[in-house]
């Protein structure tokens, strides 16, 4: 990078704090979705129209501007580069804010000259004036070694200036996930966590940068960090610096850690503490946790039960087996203690193996609720010696969670570390018979069957591609799948197929949409975007964002109007992360015969309560949609938000797998 450029870039940026903010605003950006010309540029979003969407962009109408910029936010392509490039030097502000945010999804390191040259000299410290906020995010996804050290050279924010503050630091933390680290950079993060005077909103993301960064090191601060945790007040930000612990092994960090499990807190917080507790002595953390085994709230004992999957060792792998076959012990705490148990145990204590084996057997057997057999079954993925009573359950059962856990738990014990030392001269033999499952599998015309095969096949660890006499099962079962319905599976298989050719670096099929908005929805709401959503705990009430994600919600009303969701069971909860709805299969693979566009824009999961759409990638978003249960910024940029849940958090952070949705009701006022 040329130095006058640079320091062109750190004078620009020390300017910016202390001039103050112009309050002109010269447009307006006004959203009608009953508009037809923006229902317009809306659907060429949707059918990827670019040239007629690229129109757009030198309307007269800021309106038209905006939608076009947000919409290439969501291309995420550098073929949007010049568009954008006109797009940043908007004279309407919010405009050039989303043209930075979409050069910023890019990618592209072409983007960061452009992003440089249109941040502006004046305090955006007005939620009304955003362009350099987001810029400075932007760079941190788009730029280089040398501008982050010119960014982390500037520590003359003011604790006011928090738009400048939080694009700073949201910048430090993009640059982080690329693995971009400034020491220079770390400092001031560790700053803006001990100043309790900074914004909450920046702290939160300086937390998340210690906690989620790899190649972050707190070594230096892990004091600073832990006196932070005690003091701090906030739980999302707590949350995250317990997080960031989990790095460190220290005996003095245990005991804060320890005292923080102790205390009558926010269930969250403990959860990440447990996680960080994972890091550090494990006689010490093991007795802790056995007595959290039998936490009242569930999801403690789950985090607990999962500390000795992550964690366990052989010499306690007896314990664990007692205290997995305690009847009282839910099935969700007992189905993680036995997967500790085979996951722990080494392959040639085969008494114990055979006998663990026969009781969870005897489980399985007994068990008629499909999301705990499953759970139980995933077990069995730990025990290479399991295959054979794997193979027997896959031929008796019908239901498709059971076959996904069934499939996933021989895809374990193909690629498990002690397969080999498991069968020795009979390891060719017993790969032969597992992939006499997965040719039936392909048969099946079962996605989630199928793209657990194909990842299978595709495995290099497996050995199973070898074991094919031709493609011609592949190839068969790719014809039979439904597109864009089954795209998950469509691409695990065109893995396995360039696997078995020898192609490295596949091109994967690309879901085409095929879903007609109909803006008409929208007038069932009065003065609020409102659904009510009754579960067998309770209700709770979400937020919908239609100006935000149209299509999004759009066709999330059309599903409510036809029931879609009614008698639908929860089919994922991870406590502390999400809650997820809308699988009509129950193994994750259920989706409609459409799917549609992802709408990305500068929305940031920064709480929980957001209701994002599950996808497979850009693009595959159909009927399956989550809550997040805390803040959760690595899902920024990459899943659409269309809704908050404004009421009810509370039951819905108590919902288990395989509860149900009663009804989703639209809320009119």
């Amino acid at each position: 990078m040329d130095l006058k450029y640079l320091l062109s870039f750190i004078t620009i940026i020390l300017i910016s704090a202390c001039v103050p903010e112009s309050k002109q605003e010269l447009t307006e950006v006004k959203f009608d979705l009953q508009n037809p010309i923006v229902q317009r540029i809306i659907q060429h979003e949707l059918n990827q129209n670019k040239d007629s969407l690229f129109h757009y962009a030198h309307s007269p109408d800021p309106t038209h501007r905006y939608l076009v910029a947000k919409a290439l936010a969501s291309f995420q392509t550098e073929r949007s580069l010049p568009i954008l490039d006109s797009l940043i030097n908007d004279p309407t502000r919010r405009v050039a804010a989303m043209a930075a945010y979409a050069l910023g999804q890019s990618k592209s390191p072409k983007a960061e000259k452009i992003l440089v040259s249109a941040f502006r000299s004046q305090d955006t410290s007005s939620v009304d004036n955003i362009l350099n906020n987001r810029i400075l995010e932007a760079i941190g996804k788009t730029g280089g070694m040398k501008m982050l050290e010119a960014m982390a050279s500037v520590t003359t924010y003011r604790n006011t200036d928090t738009l400048l503050l939080l694009g700073q630091v949201r910048a430090f933390y993009q640059f982080a996930k690329r693995g971009i680290i400034s020491e220079n950079a770390t400092k001031q993060i560790i700053e803006y966590i001990n100043d309790g005077t900074f914004p909450d909103q920046v702290r939160l993301m300086a937390a998340h940068y210690l906690a989620r960064s790899k190649n972050v090191l707190i070594d230096d601060y892990k004091y600073q960090i832990t006196q932070a945790i005690i003091k701090e007040q906030n739980p999302n930000i707590k949350m995250a610096l317990l997080l960031s612990l989990r790095k460190i092994k220290d005996k003095e960090i245990q005991e804060v850690l320890l005292d923080q499990l102790k205390l009558d807190q926010d269930w969250r917080i403990k959860i990440n503490a447990i996680k960080a507790i994972s890091a550090q002595d494990y006689i010490t953390g093991a007795e802790i946790m056995i007595g959290t085994l039998d936490d009242p709230d569930i999801r403690v004992a789950h985090a607990a039960a999962d500390f000795f999957v992550q964690n366990g060792n052989k010499d306690d792998a007896v314990i664990y087996r007692n205290l997995a076959r305690q009847k009282n012990r839910p099935w969700l705490i007992r189905s993680r203690l036995y997967y500790a148990v085979f996951k722990n145990l080494p392959y040639n204590y085969t008494k114990t193996l055979s006998a663990t084996r026969w009781e969870l057997l005897q489980l399985i057997k007994d068990q008629e609720n499909p999301f705990a057999k499953a759970s139980y079954i995933s077990a069995l993925g730990n025990d290479p010696g399991a295959y054979s009573d794997l193979i027997k359950l896959m031929e008796e059962e019908e239901n498709n969670t059971v076959l996904y856990s069934i499939m996933k738990a021989l895809e374990s014990i193909v690629t498990h570390d002690e397969f080999n030392q498991t069968f020795q001269s009979t390891r060719r033999y017993v790969r032969g018979q597992i992939m006499n499952i997965i040719n039936r599998g392909l048969e099946s015309n079962n996605p989630g069957v199928i793209a657990v095969a194909g990842d299978m096949i595709a495995n290099e660890k497996s050995g199973l591609a070898t074991l094919l006499d031709s493609t011609a099962l592949i190839e068969n079962a790719l014809n039979d799948l439904n597109l864009p319905r089954d795209i998950e599976a469509y691409r695990a298989l065109e893995k396995a197929l360039a696997k078995v050719k020898g192609v490295r670096d596949p091109v994967l099929t690309n879901a085409d949409s095929k879903f007609k908005p109909d803006f008409s929805l929208l007038e069932q709401f009065k003065d609020q975007n409102l659904v009510i959503v009754k579960t067998e705990k309770g209700v709770f009430t979400i937020e919908l964002f239609p100006d935000h994600a149209p299509v999004s919600v759009l066709n999330f009303l059309s599903l409510v109007n036809t029931g879609y969701y009614n008698d639908k069971a929860v089919h994922r909860v991870v406590p502390n992360f999400v809650t997820q709805i809308g699988c009509d299969r129950g193994d994750g693979y259920g989706s409609l015969d459409y799917v549609i566009r992802s709408e990305v824009g500068p929305m940031y999961y920064d709480d929980g309560a957001y209701v994002g759409y599950a996808s497979a990638g850009l693009h595959t978003e159909s009927s399956q949609w989550f809550v997040t249960h805390s803040p959760t910024p690595h899902l920024d940029g990459a899943y659409t938000i269309f809704g908050k849940v404004v009421d009810g958090m509370d039951v819905l952070s108590k919902i288990e797998i395989g509860d149900k949705i009663q009804d989703i009701i639209i809320k009119v006022i």
